[in-house]
């Protein structure tokens, strides 16, 4: 009986680890055609939704990865808030008009596929995803 149970604490410590996102890198990233740059504070204002534009005065598209996990660190990280919290403050905005609804395109590869080709979305992915095809703005340790 001792050894299954050992087996299976080994067993749920393995999974544990593997399943961590805390040790993941986030990088929030924009088009390359974007010349504005950003602060960390700046990015946290944009995502917690206390900043709805670029500092141009463009509204920011804000765009989301479809993982529940890294979206929960991320605002963990970097808003310091639920990301519950910041998707309701979000919701209020764009429905009173003052800023575009978020969008939640899924994978890393979508997000970047639609921050590459939206001039003032901004979004963010695990570092390891980064590639040419975005800027990336801040990385998030």
């Amino acid at each position: 009986m001792s050894r299954i149970r050992a087996v299976c604490a080994v067993g749920c410590l393995a999974v544990g680890l593997l399943a961590r996102p805390a040790a993941a890198q986030i990088s929030v990233i924009a088009s390359p055609s974007q010349s504005q740059t950003l602060r960390a504070d700046q990015v946290a204002e944009i995502f917690a939704g206390t900043t709805v534009t670029w500092p141009n005065g463009q509204k920011v598209q804000l765009v989301e990865i479809g993982d529940p996990l890294l979206a929960q660190l991320f605002y963990a990280k970097v808003v310091r808030k639920p990301s519950s919290v910041v998707r309701a403050q979000w919701t209020k905005l764009a429905l009173s008009g003052q800023a575009l609804a978020p969008q939640r395109p899924g994978d890393a590869a979508a997000v970047k596929a639609l921050v590459a080709r939206t001039p003032n979305a901004i979004g963010y992915i695990k570092a390891a995803d980064l590639d040419g095809s975005v800027k990336e703005v801040v990385k998030v340790p």
